[in-house]
């Protein structure tokens, strides 16, 4: 979609909808939010609906943030500790390793 064909309004809704969408469990929707709007956001000439743009793009970079900070946490986790948790680590591995850690 290009973004310099469509209203105001509707950059505003869309970019809503991906924000919504990203708390049900969809962050990537966050990452596209993001990326896409960011230049009518931040970098445009300014108009009325702006300041909910800005609002839900930061909004959604922090989502983003928060998520990638989780999930490499819990990567960080699983990775080192797995091993002495036995058959939950088995169960929870999408692949078993065969032999002793």
């Amino acid at each position: 979609m290009n973004l310099e064909r469509v209203s105001n309004e509707d950059k505003l809704e869309l970019c809503r909808k991906y924000y919504l969408g990203g708390f049900a469990l969809l962050p990537f929707l966050w990452l596209v939010n993001v990326l896409w709007f960011f230049r009518e956001a931040f970098v445009a000439p300014p108009y009325g609906e702006q300041p909910l743009l800005r609002r839900y793009v930061r909004r959604s970079a922090l989502g983003v943030g928060l998520w990638g900070v989780g999930l490499g946490a819990w990567v960080g986790v699983f990775q080192s500790r797995r091993a002495t948790w036995g058959a939950l680590g088995d169960y929870l591995a999408f692949t078993l390793p065969l032999g002793t850690p």
